[in-house]
């Protein structure tokens, strides 16, 4: 059944990238836009076989949702190129504009490319050569950004096969998969398979279905017009992951969550009435966002110049912090490096992923300087909630606890704006006692609301406190299944920790294979955990993992010698070779 499941396995990534914005001009009719490109034809690569089908299918799917659809298929890079500039010139301020793309990609160091059909044959230390000629997916939201569209929706749908794989030396990008693309702030992103993941393109050979896994339950589920996007996201998840398992195959959607408010893909969706959720401090709980539903019909207003601006965030608690310590408005705002400075100083690294910067432990924090960086930061970008939120992290850490106090309203206006982080930390502080009385449930219940918006650092820390029956049941299986989450959300910290459940095998079943890639993909990350694993506790993991993680290293290109799970100098210089060589960095800048 394994060699059977690796022979119909199509991987299938997908990405929702929303972008909420707002205008000062009265609210007129959102267009309703969508460009479907579906490419099987390549030339010097692997063809495809359901690609173009799975295009035709989501085309049909989102006419019936009311979307003006633009449908291409077998595109070389010029046409692709005119199409998505014809496609462009269509958005404008407050529409609702949605990019899908089935077809080959690959991940290239850490950053993810879509290929037409004529990409040229190409080898490893030929990455130039590869990225000139492909389409980074990172450029096409982006310009959906930049469009000023209400909501940007981004859908890729790519092979995870590296097509550039050769078996017997080193091939340009990784083994498998994409890499987890960082989002920017107010994106949705839905990934149809986790990192390391591969997903499935059909059940078996005698699965006739047109379409791969993923769409085919995407493609039901987005007909539910009464689901906002995460109840979509939700149930996808839940039903491609069920699939999978029927074949001994694991599949789980990945998804994150920094819109404000909710969104409906259909043209009459509406907000249904639900009953108000209980939370363990009432006092503390963030307010329902506002519903982000269809603009109402209105009159056609002339088209403004600049593109409309992104959602206003609640800026409360950081404008009262500057009413207290007025000498902070002097910060340097000229200077150009202020929100780098601020990424610098107080980044939360791959636990948050849109940090831009490498994660700096609360120890090494310099208070005096993270502080007037990160207000410079605000002020020159007030709708970006990274910089508050690294700001409250600072001001937790200062030795005054009125600024400690405004750190935790920072994060408690951030909570109420939908950023998940700062419901995480909010957790944290119940859980340690952090100027808020100890409180573990209180503690689970933030880590879940951050947690059910995708945050991969909240998943693990719910899976820790249902394995130790704090502040929640204690639950092995549930535990697992935060775990699971947590990895194939892209956290390294998850993705080691889900590797040790697959690899015990209590809560779950064992899995050596997929505790192997779990494990690699958390090293190529940059996890101290998984290193530490690796390289000095890899006698705690049980053999056939480790004989695992050689033949995956094999198949990389890197492991020489044995694959009997017994770890030696080759073994050690192979891991060294592969995270040099083919690291993700998870958006970070290294």
């Amino acid at each position: 059944m394994r060699s059977a499941a690796k022979s119909t396995v199509r991987a299938t990534f997908a990405v929702f990238a929303l972008v909420a914005a707002v205008s000062a001009t009265p609210a007129r009719a959102e267009k309703r836009l969508a460009l479907v490109v579906g490419n099987n034809a390549y030339e010097s690569v692997p063809r495809l076989e359901k690609a173009v089908n799975d295009a035709k299918a989501v085309s049909s799917s989102l006419q019936s949702l009311g979307f003006q659809v633009q449908l291409a298929t077998d595109l070389n890079r010029r046409d692709f190129i005119r199409q998505l500039s014809a496609f462009m010139d269509k958005v404008s301020p407050g529409d609702l504009a949605l990019i899908y793309y089935a077809g080959h990609g690959i991940e290239v160091r850490g950053v993810n490319y879509i290929l037409p059909i004529d990409i040229p044959p190409v080898k490893q230390g030929q990455e130039s050569l590869l990225t000139g000629e492909a389409v980074q997916t990172e450029k096409l939201i982006t310009d959906l950004q930049e469009r000023g569209a209400r909501a940007s929706v981004f859908v890729l749908d790519a092979c995870r096969d590296n097509p550039f794989k050769t078996g017997t030396t080193r091939s340009l990008g990784g083994a498998r998969g994409l890499a987890q693309g960082t989002p920017p702030e107010g994106v949705f992103v839905l990934y149809s398979a986790g990192v390391g993941q591969a997903a499935l393109d059909r059940m078996s050979d005698r699965d006739a279905d047109p379409n791969s896994v993923f769409t085919r339950v995407f493609l039901k589920e987005v007909q539910k017009k009464e689901n906002t996007l995460v109840a979509i996201a939700k149930s996808t998840q839940v039903a491609v992951r069920d699939l999978s398992l029927t074949v001994s195959h694991t599949q789980v959607p990945a998804y994150y969550d920094q819109i404000i408010g909710q969104l409906y893909l259909a043209s009459d969706g509406a907000a249904p009435a639900k009953s108000a959720q209980e939370a363990p401090v009432a006092s503390n709980k963030p307010a329902r966002p506002p519903v982000v539903a269809n603009l109402p019909p209105q009159p056609s207003q002339p088209k403004p110049s600049q593109p409309t601006a992104r959602a206003v965030f609640n800026n409360r608690a950081f404008n009262d912090y500057l009413k207290r310590q007025p000498q902070m408005v002097r910060a340097d705002l000229a200077n150009p490096n202020a929100v780098a400075n601020c990424d610098r100083l107080a980044s939360y690294g791959s636990d948050v992923p849109d940090s831009r910067a490498p994660r700096v432990r609360r120890d090494d924090i310099r208070v005096k300087e993270a502080v007037p960086a990160c207000v410079a930061a605000i002020l020159q970008e007030p709708g970006t909630p990274r910089l508050r939120a690294q700001l409250a992290r600072a001001l937790l850490d200062a030795p005054a606890k009125r600024d400690k106090v405004a750190g935790l309203d920072m994060l408690l206006d951030l909570a109420k704006d939908g950023y998940p982080a700062a419901m995480w930390r909010i957790g944290i502080c119940y859980y340690g006692g952090e100027l808020l009385k100890e409180n573990k449930r209180a503690a689970a219940f933030w880590f879940r609301q951050a947690a059910d918006k995708g945050l991969g650092a909240a998943m693990s820390d719910l899976a820790y406190l249902h394995e130790r029956g704090e502040g929640v049941e204690k639950d092995g299986v549930e535990a697992a299944r935060w775990f699971e989450r947590a990895a194939a959300g892209g956290h390294p910290g998850g993705m080691r920790n889900y590797a040790l459940v697959l690899d015990q095998g209590e809560a779950v079943p064992r899995n050596p294979k997929q505790s192997a890639e779990y494990l690699l993909t958390a090293f190529r990350m940059g996890s101290p955990d998984a290193r530490e694993s690796l390289f000095r506790k890899h006698a705690s993991w049980r053999a056939d993992t480790r004989a695992q993680v050689q033949e995956l290293l094999r198949e990389f290109g890197f492991q020489v010698g044995r694959t009997d799970g017994e770890f030696d100098g080759n073994t050690f210089t192979a891991l060294e070779a592969l995270r040099a060589s083919n690291p993700i960095n998870a958006g970070r800048v290294e």
